[in-house]
């Protein structure tokens, strides 16, 4: 069974995103192809907004919405007025 692809996720889809006892809405930012890896499906790296508080720790969460569920593992790289920006690499 092959992982997930680029083309499985579109930019502004929002994902319900739980951590311990709370649901917090994610959407999805941008998805950026990467330099091919080997890995089946292609290389590529996706960008959440989160919400400004909390800030999630770097972990493997389970993204829920757009008819698919996926566990991904995001660190978070930065902050805005628009909330916290998470960084996904499937590589």
């Amino acid at each position: 069974m092959s992982g997930p692809r680029l083309s499985d996720f579109v930019a502004g889809a929002v994902y319900e995103v739980r951590a311990a006892d709370a649901t917090y809405p994610f959407t999805l930012d941008k998805g950026q192809g990467l330099s091919d890896s080997g890995r089946e499906g292609g290389s590529f790296r996706l960008e959440f907004l989160g919400p400004a508080d909390p800030i999630l720790p770097q972990a493997t969460y389970r993204f829920a919405g757009e008819g698919a569920d996926h566990d991904i593992f995001i660190v978070p790289i930065a902050k805005d007025a628009g909330g916290v920006r998470y960084e996904a690499i499937f590589y």
